[in-house]
């Protein structure tokens, strides 16, 4: 087998195992942004899955494959195949005839060592019996902890959900400093109760006080904290009368968690707030974008189409959109529109425009504006930081 040969079979490996990401992807029917979503990546993780499905996964690190099967839910034995028919090609002549060149290391006859050998060999009996080890338990172990620190985290991501759901049931804006703060002295009590359970409990009350000091530098008032431990407080004794606190991921899962970085292992409330604050600017934009064309068409379906050069009706399709432009940037009622209003009334053109059918143009497309405006989303607000 050539070089070549080598490097074409590189290449097809390659195509098979981004052709398998494909298929797990489909098979678990998911998009390319919902498993960059699963794997925590909301905003860059959709390039990454991208990237894997076209080829990239020969420069891709282990742990973005890690990510990308847990996110399908799949372990490795689905590219076990693909695998093995890469590893059954035979190896590049350059590297056999390397091998085969080396000489192969033999002891000369009379040497002492080669005595040596014959008479370890002759004290031997001809048949020994197997000795039974006991297997280490270091292995075991590690993977115990490694699962209980897994377990942890999977325990953080369903606080963090509560969490969120508790400050966006008081109305706290998600753009203020108070729900950053909040939300940090919530993960932190949490992480109080669960690292001082069972025999460490007696250091809970010193462990509280600390953070309490913490909460008062960060300038929350006594209320806030006792609502917050109060209700995290709650939480922690749901998850111990469930059991949940001792439960254990299986190996597999608890490894994968383990190998992701810990920024990516939980999604936190700032960060579903973030991603709220998208979906509702989304929502908000396509609907003012719907309405802002129904308004505009409304404006231009009034000008004349035939009898103008090119030049006037530019013009008039420039008022169309100031107009437009007005609707969509006042409120009926208010100083804001009386003054744009007047500003397009005001403003000065050539004497080949209509000034009436212009007031046609402007009261058309405030009218689309008008009746569409109370259907519209609510405005997302400021961004989350």
């Amino acid at each position: 087998m050539s070089t070549t040969e080598h490097e074409r079979g590189r290449e097809e490996l390659v195509r098979a195992v981004a052709a398998r990401l494909v298929e797990l992807r489909r098979k678990a029917g998911l998009t390319q942004q919902g498993v960059a979503e699963a794997m925590g990546r909301e905003r860059s993780g959709r390039w990454l899955v991208a990237g894997l499905e076209r080829g990239a996964v020969a420069g891709a690190s282990l742990s973005s494959l890690v990510e990308y099967l847990r996110a399908v839910r799949v372990g490795f034995g689905n590219l076990v195949d693909v695998l093995d028919r890469y590893t059954s090609l035979p190896i590049p002549e350059s590297v056999l005839k390397f091998a085969e060149a080396a000489p192969v290391p033999r002891l000369q006859a009379g040497s002492q060592a080669l005595e040596c050998v014959q008479r370890r060999a002759a004290a031997l009996p001809e048949k020994r019996e197997l000795r039974s080890r006991t297997p280490r338990q270091e292995p075991d172990i590690e993977t115990e902890r490694v699962r209980r620190r897994a377990g942890y985290w999977v325990l953080r991501k369903v606080f963090e959900h509560f969490l969120h759901s508790e400050l966006t049931a008081l109305g706290v804006p998600p753009s203020v400093w108070l729900r950053r703060r909040m939300a940090a002295y919530g993960r932190k009590v949490f992480n109080a109760l669960f690292r001082t359970r069972g025999p460490k409990e007696p250091k809970r009350p010193e462990r509280l006080s600390r953070l309490r000091e913490w909460a008062q530098r960060q300038n929350l008032t006594a209320e806030i904290v006792r609502y917050m431990e109060f209700v995290v407080g709650l939480v922690f004794e749901d998850m111990r009368e469930h059991d949940e606190l001792d439960w254990l991921p299986p190996p597999a899962e608890a490894y994968a968690i383990m190998s992701v970085k810990p920024k990516h292992r939980v999604v936190t409330d700032a960060q579903m707030c973030l991603t709220e604050w998208w979906k509702a600017n989304d929502r908000y934009a396509r609907a003012a974008q719907e309405a802002y064309e129904r308004a505009h068409k409304a404006a231009t379906d009034l000008l004349p189409t035939a009898g103008l050069d090119a030049r006037t009706l530019l013009r008039y399709k420039l008022a169309a959109m100031w107009a437009t432009n007005v609707g969509a940037n006042t409120v009926p009622g208010t100083s804001r529109r009386k003054q744009s209003v007047a500003g397009f009334h005001a403003a000065d053109r050539p004497p080949e425009l209509d000034r009436k059918l212009l007031g046609r143009v402007l009261a058309a497309a405030l009218e689309v504006w008008d009746s569409a405006r109370p259907n519209l989303p609510p405005a997302p607000g400021p961004r989350p930081r």
